[in-house]
């Protein structure tokens, strides 16, 4: 069991633990100033679920960003920014003797807001998103700006699984298969998420549903509302600043330049901005760019 401290993987972990015998739960601990309480909200949760726990310190397996991958560590288009963390933590289920791994993949999607709500403030995800939408525009030359603009990245069958739960098991899916793990996410089953649909808004907000189910069932509220989340978003900021060096020298040559697709020029100039402002929204751009560029090296 993905057991990170946070309310979605805490409510599964609960769930489970009521008819399973035996639990081994697991995580990555980001340890940094942005997770203040990741270790003590895990600590109450393991505590009432008497389970066995397996550690990953985030700073020993940071993201290792190269573009020029070896034929067998080559990675698909759409993978996991912590591979390196994540598969030390599945290593370690495995070794364990597991062969199922349940996640929280889905909570956010459970309780999502929908613009009929009344209530629905603006999302405060959303300046950072249009931040970074405006940056990948502004790396893309016009032919690449077309092509953007009429292809889909990622598509699949209209169904109640939004894309991003979608896409967050796409990424899994490959190294837990190699793995011999197969994932369960149960806030991806079709009908629940219907379920949630129907909430009224006062349930959804904040995820109070998950809130009150776990207040009940751990007797303590380890969720206080406006709680400080956990969160990766100091994580790819330092990765990319330790191998900013490599990176550099390795965009000397730019495949998705060569393709007239993106400005080298640009792209330099966002990797020196991630590197002195470790700014999410240019992070977040750069590296969905450092990752579609190395996809593209690998198939030249």
């Amino acid at each position: 069991m993905e057991l990170s401290g946070g309310m979605d993987s805490a409510s599964v972990a609960v769930a489970v633990s009521e008819s399973v015998a035996s639990l081994a739960c697991g995580g990555i601990l980001l340890g940094d100033g942005s997770s203040p309480k990741q270790i003590d909200r895990r600590a109450s949760i393991l505590s009432a679920l008497d389970c066995r726990d397996h550690k990953v310190d985030m700073h020993a397996h940071m993201p290792a960003i190269d573009l020029d991958l070896d034929l067998k560590g080559r990675l698909p288009l759409i993978s996991e920014y912590y591979l390196e963390a994540f598969g030390s933590l599945w290593d370690r289920f495995r070794g364990d003797g597991c062969e199922i791994i349940w996640t929280g993949i889905g909570g956010d999607e459970l309780c999502a807001r929908f613009s009929s709500d009344e209530e629905e403030p603006r999302s405060p995800s959303s300046p950072n998103l249009d931040i970074a939408l405006g940056l990948a525009e502004d790396l893309l030359t016009k032919r690449g700006l077309d092509a953007a603009r009429s292809s889909f990245l990622f598509s699949a069958p209209i169904s109640a699984t939004l894309s991003t739960t979608l896409l967050a098991s796409l990424c899994h899916a490959r190294p837990l298969a190699t793995r011999g793990l197969w994932p369960v996410r149960p806030f991806g089953d079709p009908r629940l998420i219907n379920f949630g649909a129907k909430l009224p808004f006062a349930l959804r907000s904040g995820k109070e549903l998950l809130r009150s189910y776990l207040r009940e069932r751990l007797g303590s509220d380890v969720f206080p509302r406006g709680y400080a989340k956990e969160t990766f978003a100091l994580v790819l900021p330092k990765a990319i600043a330790a191998r900013a060096d490599i990176i550099s020298s390795q965009l000397a040559s730019c495949a998705l330049a060569d393709f007239g697709l993106v400005s080298q020029e640009a792209v330099m100039a966002l990797l020196n901005r991630v590197i002195t402002t470790h700014e999410f929204s240019a992070t977040s751009t750069l590296a969905r760019f450092l990752w579609a560029e190395r996809f593209v090296r690998q198939l030249c």
